[in-house]
């Protein structure tokens, strides 16, 4: 699975990614406001993180298992009015 994001027509890159094996377009979104695309990516990339999953190749190839968790953050964020802030990062202290 590849995510990512490009500036203005997505058809180039997205025939990049075809002649690599990624043929499948699962989300097409276009017309992000402002910084919100790289935002978004930085989520993704941190949920993926949190979840414990590394990439496969590069920072954006990830196994296919991880492809209900990338839409779930993608749809939450695209599918809501817009988010304020990117999400906090929380830390948990377990000692004893």
């Amino acid at each position: 699975m590849k995510f990512g994001i490009t500036s203005g027509d997505p058809r180039p890159r997205l025939s990049d990614h075809a002649r690599d094996g990624f043929d499948c377009v699962i989300r097409l979104i276009e017309g992000l406001p402002g910084d919100l695309a790289p935002r978004l990516e930085r989520a993704v990339l941190a949920a993926l993180r949190d979840a414990r999953e590394a990439p496969v190749r590069g920072r954006e190839y990830f196994p296919a298992r991880v492809l209900g968790l990338v839409l779930d953050v993608v749809d939450g964020w695209t599918r809501s009015p817009a988010p304020v802030e990117e999400p906090e990062q929380l830390a948990l202290d377990v000692a004893a």
